[in-house]
């Protein structure tokens, strides 16, 4: 069987691990690992950064009251949408530290 040369500057070249011009099937296999584990990781990450804005906006959400250029009529407003808006990103900072912890058991 005729091995299959690579043409030059093909978009398969970054498959060729050892450089030697034939993109094997054993290579292949290893760039979609590769490319698997990126893409786990780059999952991880996202879901990091989407618990870490759901706690800074509870406690930016907590200090809004605080403030004294707010009137009281908007405060009334502000706590109707405190208790849905404090369970919806608990609820996603939770179930982030819940998988952590899922997985690192496994």
């Amino acid at each position: 069987m005729k091995q299959k040369k690579l043409q030059t500057k093909s978009k398969y070249d970054e498959f060729d691990m050892d450089n030697d011009g034939v993109v094997t099937d054993k290579e292949i296999a290893q760039h979609q690992e590769m490319m698997n584990q990126q893409l786990i990781e780059e999952k991880s990450d996202t879901q990091k950064r989407m618990a870490w804005v759901a706690m800074i906006s509870m406690c930016v959400f907590a200090l809004i009251p605080l403030l004294p250029f707010i009137p009281a009529d908007r405060l009334s407003t502000l706590a109707s949408l405190s208790d849905m808006l404090f369970l919806s990103q608990a609820s996603i900072v939770g179930l982030y530290f819940g998988a952590q912890a899922y997985m690192a058991k496994r």
